[in-house]
């Protein structure tokens, strides 16, 4: 594990695109070691990027020393030969070390000065307030067994999974773009780095710059998961801001609406929570009762179970099924697991378990 010293240098490679593979190990051991780690590259990385170029010529501009050599070299001009050889020879050995130090020091005081601005923005700024008008919000809900694309005003998209709930308005404001879900979404957004985009979420705040990341938070369910493909998204607690979690691409970040829990791991299989947007019902080692509550929200129908039966409450099934009738998906429980289903009306099954 490298110190905070030996990290920074990597960080400056990491967000300028020139990392080597030996660097980006020791880099993921790094945000490994603490999610305090991950909102540091985080908070670097959103003022960086959203420096202007301008501003970063102004400051490489003031690290230059072209301009003091140039004054050196006048004042050399005006002395006598052997003086002038002398001094030449002196300036030229400072130069060559200011030269092997400028890309050096441009790096570390780009950082530094992304650093101490992130801290300064984190803990001491609020967010500004809105004086536009009370904006009138749009409703996109999806019943059981449907699926629906929005395109929001902004460019962002969202692909919205089944029985689930989308609050947005018509219009995002100069400064924020914030919208609400119930259910479960698969997130594209745009990337505006003077409006965050922020998702309330049960109890819940989810916010972006710009990635793409899938979103799961059904009323009911006590765990919110965050899976991210792209980018960094930033979890947290609504009634604590100092309860959140930073979450990059590759991991998924979940937090407990009980007991406000936060946690986050590595993922290697992102068809288990990509998969649905392409209409594939995937399910790993998935306790029985979470299968029955996704077949009820995929294909709109009713299963019942002895909620009692702890055969059933304590078994785990495992699948990737694409494009199947409810019949068909029930027919593989059957098969692959110890039980039977009875259907008992338009709509409704029956499972029970079979003894052995």
């Amino acid at each position: 594990m490298q110190n905070n010293k030996d990290i920074w240098p990597i960080i400056a490679r990491y967000i300028d695109n020139s990392i080597d593979a030996e660097d980006s190990l020791y880099l993921e051991e790094w945000l490994n070691h603490s999610n305090e780690n991950r909102r540091i590259l985080h908070a670097v990385d959103r003022i960086w990027k959203s420096s202007e170029e301008k501003s970063q010529d102004l400051l490489i501009k003031e690290l230059n020393l072209e301009k003091d050599w140039d004054r050196v070299a006048d004042r050399i001009a005006a002395t006598n030969p052997e003086e002038k050889r002398a001094r030449v020879l002196r300036y030229r050995k400072l130069r060559k070390r200011q030269q092997m130090f400028s890309n050096t020091l441009k790096v570390a005081a780009l950082v530094t000065v992304a650093f101490i601005s992130a801290v300064l923005t984190l803990q001491f700024s609020t967010q500004p307030q809105d004086s536009e008008k009370t904006p009138v919000f749009n409703e996109i809900a999806t019943d059981a067994g449907e699926r629906a694309n929005i395109e929001l005003g902004d460019g962002s998209k969202v692909m919205l999974n089944a029985a689930s709930k989308l609050i947005m308005p018509e219009s995002f404001s100069t400064n924020r773009r914030d919208v609400q879900l119930d259910g479960q979404a698969f997130f594209d957004v745009k990337s505006d780095r003077k409006r965050p985009f922020n998702i309330q979420t049960n109890n819940a705040v989810v916010e972006v710059i710009g990635t793409s990341f899938d979103l799961r938070s059904y009323p009911g369910e006590d765990e919110i998961l965050v899976v991210v493909r792209d980018g960094t998204v930033e979890l947290r607690h609504k009634d604590d801001d100092d309860n959140r979690l930073i979450i990059n691409e590759g991991y998924k970040g979940s937090i407990s609406t009980s007991t406000g829990n936060l946690s986050i791991e590595m993922f290697d299989d992102p068809d288990t929570y990509f998969g649905w947007m392409e209409g594939r019902l995937i399910f790993k080692n998935t306790p029985l009762p979470d299968v029955f509550t996704h077949i009820e929200r995929w294909y709109d129908v009713t299963i019942t179970y002895d909620k009692s039966d702890s055969n059933l409450l304590t078994q785990k099934f495992t699948a990737d099924l694409k494009t199947r009738s409810v019949r068909e998906v029930l027919r593989v429980l059957r098969m692959s697991m110890n039980i039977d289903y009875e259907m008992k009306g338009d709509g409704k099954f029956l499972i029970t378990y079979l003894e052995q």
